[in-house]
Formats: structure tokens, sequence, C-alpha cells
């Protein structure tokens, strides 16, 4: 999973390409291929490409996904889009940035083959779109004039099939980072809308049944998952910690010295125990705000461990070797524990 997962303006594009899309009879082909801002998207769906006068060219990968999306709900009214791409429709961030096509359907659809569309000097390749067949549909919404999964549902599919569940977990929390509009300094509303949160998760995975396929991963993901997480890498330094069955841990927790109000990213408050992790974006991008961003954390260190805080700095290449990661903060715990 890439280091940055965040929102996207997948509803704006969706909302462009659904007044650009243009439908016509088998009679109107010749004179519409003759327009020159009419591009072909598959079958008789074209795309009017002056009708996009808000949307940047570099988006045009977007596009054309948009695009292709409208194609598949014309000619196959039943498919319901799920998964990474679901969550991009609602424009929430998807593992990768730019999902492949991923849908459902409750009866048996062939392979449906996409042909490479040609914009100006870009070519976008075709694609195969294998329509997952399902006894009961996923709940789901016509969004833009597409089913779509609704956005607790697409977080579940997320959770319960991904292959890897350190990026799902990771990704689950920047969702939720996201959803609950968590915010340092109003910590008991977020952490009341973190709440409502998991329970529309939990809702929607009761709904599946117990025999859901990956239903155990989804329900530990959902359990560890924290909305408190303000970075990826602050999320993967959690879950390091809950897959190593460490317990007594709380993001953003906030602390009170010199007259200066410190959250730690994640600690154990208890043992006065934390963990920051230092991601590069934190410092600025010229030498004289990267200058006063460090000079800024020496001072917060030096405060807090005048307050009897141990503070564990982590960074990206730590999560590389994540037990060594792992036994520091067991060194340090029981350290604390004399």
């Amino acid at each position: 999973m890439s280091q940055e997962v965040r929102g996207n303006d997948a509803p704006f594009i969706l909302d462009a390409v659904e007044r650009a899309i243009i439908r016509v009879p088998r009679s109107s082909h010749h004179g519409l291929t003759r327009r020159p801002t009419a591009v072909k998207i598959a079958g008789r769906t074209y795309l009017d490409l002056s009708l996009l006068t808000d949307i940047d060219m570099s988006r045009l990968p977007e596009v054309v996904l948009a695009a292709r999306l409208y194609h598949l709900a014309h000619t196959h009214q039943t498919l319901v889009t799920t998964g990474q791409c679901a969550l991009w429709a609602h424009g929430y961030g998807s593992d990768p940035t730019l999902p492949p096509i991923t849908v459902a359907a409750s009866s048996t659809i062939r392979p449906i083959v996409l042909p490479a569309i040609s914009i100006g000097t870009h070519t976008f390749a075709p694609i195969k779109v294998k329509a997952r067949h399902v006894c009961h549909l996923p709940a789901f919404s016509d969004t833009r004039g597409l089913l779509i999964e609704s956005l607790e549902a697409a977080q579940i599919t997320v959770t319960r099939t991904s292959p890897n569940r350190r990026a799902a977990f990771t990704q689950l929390c920047m969702i939720g980072n996201a959803f609950t509009h968590f915010d340092n300094f109003h910590l008991k509303d977020s952490r009341r809308h973190e709440k409502f949160w998991k329970e529309l998760l939990s809702a929607e995975l009761t709904r599946l049944g117990n025999r859901a396929r990956g239903r155990s991963q989804a329900q530990w993901i959902i359990t560890h998952a924290d909305a408190g997480c303000a970075s990826p890498g602050e999320a993967r330094v959690l879950y390091e910690l809950c897959a190593a069955d460490l317990t007594g841990m709380r993001t953003q927790v906030e602390v009170h010295t010199r007259g200066s109000r410190y959250f730690i990213d994640c600690a154990f408050p208890a043992e006065k125990v934390g963990i920051e992790f230092d991601g590069r974006a934190k410092y600025g991008d010229d030498a004289r705000s990267i200058h006063s961003s460090l000079a800024r954390e020496r001072e917060r260190q030096r405060h807090l461990e005048a307050e009897g805080w141990h503070i564990i700095r982590v960074g990206w290449h730590d999560l590389d070797h994540p037990d060594e990661l792992v036994a520091q903060v067991r060194a340090a715990l029981a350290a604390r524990l004399g």
C-alpha cells in the first residue's frame, strides 16, 4: 500500500462524466464519430470532451474509469460496483489510488471486454471486467446513475477480501479518520463519531451472517482500527502493536506540560510510553521549514520527557522491521514496570 491514503475527487468527476456521456442509436454512429470532441468509450457509449471544461486533463485516467462505469451501467443494469472501486466512487481513498473495476451481480454474466480508448496522445488499454456472482447483492444505492455498494458495505468487502490484512487495516483507519472528521481538539466528539462509525460497520458485517468469507479478518480489523490515526504511518505503527497482541495503547493521547498542549500519536498512558511517527510530510518542503519543524520536535520531546514520558520515534524505515519495533516497545514497557 502507498504511504499516503487520502480522499479523492471521484464524486465531482462522476458528476461531470455523467453529464458528458452520450448514448446513441446505431443509426447515429456515423455522424457522431465526426464530432472531434466525442470519444468512443465502448459500444454505443460516447464521451463529449467539450463538456468536461472543469476537469484538468491530468485527471484523464479517472475520467476514463468513470466513463467505463457509466457504459457498464447502461449495458448491464444490474451490476453493482463494489470494494475498492466503490470506495473510490464514494470519494474515499482506495488501494490502489485508481482501482480496477470490480462489480458484482446476482446472476452469472460473461466477462465483459471494454476496448482501448484514445484521447489525444493518451491511450488506455482494453480491460476485461469479470462480475463476481453473489447470491445476495450487497447493500447499494443508485448514486449518480450508478449502482454503488454502500460505503459501509464497501469497507466490509475490502476488509473481508483483502489478501493483505496490514494494508486493509491501514486503509480502514484512514477512512475512519476522514469519515469521523477526527479532531484532536474535540476528542470527545471525535470518539463518539468513531463509535457510530464502528457500529455501522459491525451492523453490515452482522447482516452478512456468520458464514461470510473473511468475516474473522474483518472483525479483527474493525475491532482494532482507530480513527485517531492521522496518517498511514501512524496506522501502520498501531497495526504492528495490535498484531503483536499488545494492549493498553491509545491514539492521540493528550498531555499538558509547560503551558503547551501535545497529542502523542500512540501511547501506553499507564506506563507513560509514547510512540511518535516521523513522516516526511510533517517537516515541510524547504530547508527553513524543516529546520523549524525539527527544532519544535526537539522542544516537544524535552517537554514530554520532563513529564516522565519515554518517547520512541519511528520512521518508515523502522516499519520495514516490525519485530524490532515491537521488541523496542516491549523493552520500554518492561523497564517502566520495573
